[in-house]
């Protein structure tokens, strides 16, 4: 019989007992199972589920704010608010353009009109002195055209920086220029807000 193992005090020691180690058995709290882990193909098949009506919802709404913002701008160049106007035609110095080109009565506005008359009488009279008559014409026409421009944009320009000062001249403003003065007047947009001879100030 073997000794009894004792403490310090001299008193027997206690056989140490043992931990109980809890066990996980997949239950829940209220020892109910849960409901099984979805297979992996399950998973991935409900992500792309939701990707795909995400995608299809988002872009139906980026549809739906793009119209409305069309339909805002296309109201503005046509009402004049510049509020909701695209971004290229907004600020005092292009309405200062605009204004400026509208007020005045150019030969650039009626060559597109005038061109169409020249090829139609070309197509009628496309042989003798009459149709060279009709040739030289238009070219001289082009060339009152191309004259008037340029010095409608010199001047234009010069009024612009002794009103807004020579860093406030606009990116495109050769091109924004042209484009407007080229046009025919009631085709325009923005639709003109002077009448010819009120010139800005």
């Amino acid at each position: 019989m073997s000794p009894r193992k004792t403490d310090a005090t001299g008193s027997a020691a206690k056989p140490a007992e043992p931990i109980a180690t809890p066990v996980d058995t997949g239950a829940d709290a209220q020892g109910k199972k849960g409901r099984p882990t979805p297979k992996r193909k399950e998973q991935e098949a409900a992500r792309k589920r939701g990707m795909v009506l995400d995608m299809k919802s988002d872009a139906k709404e980026r549809r739906a704010r793009d119209r409305a913002r069309r339909e805002a701008e296309y109201v503005a160049l046509r009402t004049g608010d510049e509020r909701n106007m695209p971004i290229e035609h907004r600020g005092p110095e292009k309405r200062y353009m605009r204004d400026y080109i509208d007020a005045r009565s150019s030969i650039g506005e009626w060559l597109l009109p005038v061109a169409l008359i020249f090829v139609v009488l070309s197509l009628i009279f496309n042989s003798g002195a009459v149709g060279g008559y009709l040739v030289l014409a238009f070219y001289i026409i082009v060339l009152g055209t191309v004259v008037d421009t340029v010095l409608m944009i010199r001047r234009l320009k010069r009024q612009i920086i002794d009103k807004f000062g020579a860093n406030k001249v606009p990116r495109g403003f050769t091109f924004y220029s042209i484009a407007r003065a080229l046009n025919i007047r009631r085709f325009r947009t923005p639709r003109p807000a002077v009448g010819r001879g009120e010139y800005p100030v």
